[in-house]
């Protein structure tokens, strides 16, 4: 009969860890609605001498961002309401241990190769139901309801489904991969499986670099070769004066599903690919194009995505020893109400391993912090490349505050709140560190 063990710590740390975690986040965004309702009027005094900004943040375009910030925040209140219930009343009520038993119906205790990854496969994709089906309605309202009432969205449903069938099927390969490949060390190397689930995971990530740029993404949009022209001839100069080799520079049709603009990297070695938003190409000069994809190539330079995956490994190898440990304790299993024998648990060890990332997800939030700091010091580092590399950092800023514009982002975020959930500084910030770098600049060149 299911029952959760409520004595057992790993059911506590779940249900405080979880508890905690939303108690959090509403505080947090309570304090950033709060700021935006009292500040969202105003242009921050920093923007106010930079070329073009009064235009780009009149009163119309701040009480825009005010409304679309907001009406973000009324959909994601009862969102994360419904998400907590949800996630507690499965635990509670014993979804998990009643979906293993229909699991077990079908293909019948694990006790091979096949049935553990039987068994994993058909539990992992059940599993998943209920929170994909709560996302939906909340996915839907916020695509044909907010992105298009603020002009972002041109998504048909057509395509809405479309993409959300392309995705389903290319979760559901790369999930049964995945669990195809775990499955066997469970099986085969049951003493040291975290080693080769490690080695598992790190081959899976160097392969999604390899294979999505030319098969994934262009499922879902066109990928057009950057046409000879100014751009494309200012973009080679600074690729070769940084030294940087790709497999090419690619407008990507975003303007089919939003308004939104951005650009990115993919790949790694001779598949780096450039790809730039024909959203961005649109709203944006050549300069600021290239002062745009200069911060980019910054990261690139400095080796931050070299020197996350250097700290990444080894914490994937640290985090799977861990998991392999608390996978072997009957604890785990009895406090979310599963009924399995000692003698079972080195075949349903992926119950194990699900239960731990659960646990580890409900308290995982109080990093957070700690990463964004992180992130936020490299996309300094980045802007402070790009800046120099250009001679100005003027192209940048321009470039900032038409993104920040363009993409109704919000103008004065609580510091704690900055802090706590901000990967990247705020366009003020931002802009500071900017003008720091430019007043040096000037400043050396008079002397």
């Amino acid at each position: 009969m299911f029952c959760v063990d409520f004595s057992n710590i790993f059911i506590i740390v779940f249900v405080a860890g979880t508890i905690a975690t939303f108690l959090v986040n509403q505080l947090l965004e309570y304090l950033d609605f709060r700021a935006r309702c009292k500040n969202g009027g105003k242009v921050p005094e920093v923007l106010k001498n930079i070329e073009g900004a009064a235009e780009l943040f009149n009163e119309e375009k701040l009480k825009k961002i005010v409304e679309y910030e907001n009406a973000k925040y009324f959909l994601w209140l009862p969102k994360s309401f419904c998400g907590i219930l949800l996630t507690l009343a499965l635990v509670l009520f014993g979804f998990y241990p009643w979906i293993f038993g229909i699991v077990t119906k079908i293909t019948g205790m694990p006790h091979s190769f096949l049935s553990v990854f039987a068994c994993y496969l058909l539990f992992s994709i059940l599993a998943e139901i209920p929170e994909e089906i709560l996302s939906l309605p909340f996915a839907l309202y916020r695509e044909f309801s907010i992105e298009k009432r603020f002009g972002f969205s041109k998504m048909t449903v057509k395509l809405w489904l479309q993409d959300l069938l392309k995705d389903s099927v290319i979760g559901l390969i790369m999930n049964t991969l995945l669990t195809l490949c775990v499955s066997f060390a469970f099986c085969h190397f049951a003493k040291n499986w975290w080693l080769v689930v490690s080695f598992v995971l790190l081959a899976f990530v160097l392969l999604i670099q390899i294979i999505y740029p030319k098969f994934i993404a262009p499922l879902f949009n066109k990928f057009e070769p950057l046409p000879e022209g100014e751009l494309k001839d200012k973009i080679a100069g600074l690729l070769e004066k940084i030294g940087f080799k790709n497999g090419g520079l690619f407008i990507m049709d975003a303007s089919k599903r939003s308004g939104h603009s951005n650009a990115y990297f993919s790949g790694f070695g001779k598949n780096k690919r450039i790809v730039l938003y024909d959203t961005l190409v649109n709203q944006m000069t050549t300069d600021e194009l290239v002062a745009v994809l200069g911060h980019e190539l910054g990261h690139f330079k400095l080796k931050h995505i070299t020197r996350r995956l250097v700290l990444t490994i080894p914490l994937i190898f640290a985090v799977m020893f861990v998991l392999f440990q608390f996978t072997h304790l009957p604890g785990i299993y009895s406090s979310f109400g599963f009924s399995i024998e000692a003698n079972q648990i080195e075949w349903v060890q992926f119950l194990g391993l699900t239960l731990v990332s659960m646990v580890w997800s409900a308290v995982a939030e109080i990093l957070t912090p700690f990463s964004n700091i992180s992130s936020r010091r490299h996309e300094y580092q980045a802007d402070a490349f790009a800046a120099k590399t250009l001679g100005s950092g003027a192209p940048l800023i321009s470039a900032l505050v038409k993104l920040n514009s363009e993409n109704l982002s919000e103008l004065f975020p609580p510091a704690i709140y900055v802090w706590w959930n901000y990967s990247h500084p705020t366009l003020i910030q931002r802009v500071q560190a900017l003008n720091a770098i430019n007043a040096a600049q000037t400043e050396k060149s008079t002397t």
